[in-house]
């Protein structure tokens, strides 16, 4: 069955690392940021070994900018995600994606990192 563009977007926005991507940056950014999903090819899906697949990054977008934390290929049919490792440019599996890049980690290295009140400068 045919996956739509706007489908793959909703797919994307279901996985656990977005919800709590997306959850981060609000908090973090007090409301100031929103993790969005950003399309990023014009109309016409992106072709990997023979198979098509949409090509989405979810950003952190505030009025200032959009940075980019990670690119998606969602394909067009099925109901295969792949992310797009462009430092390695190879495309991982959610699997391999969780396994080698500890996505959650991510999130939980910034609230580490984050200054208490208690211990926040006067």
């Amino acid at each position: 069955m045919a996956r739509t563009k706007a489908q793959a977007i909703d797919a994307l926005m279901a996985l656990p690392e977005l919800k709590a991507w997306s959850a981060h940056i609000e908090k973090a950014s007090a409301g100031k940021a929103r993790g969005a999903l950003l399309d990023d090819q014009d109309s016409a899906p992106r072709r990997i070994g023979g198979k098509s697949y949409w090509s989405l990054s979810f950003v952190e977008n505030s009025d200032a900018a959009a940075h980019r934390w990670e690119s998606f290929l969602v394909a067009t049919t099925g109901d295969e995600i792949l992310v797009d490792d462009t430092n390695d440019d190879r495309q991982l599996t959610l699997d391999q994606w969780r396994a080698e890049k500890r996505p959650m980690e991510r999130i939980a290295k910034q609230d580490d990192s984050a200054p208490t009140e208690a211990a926040a400068p006067k």
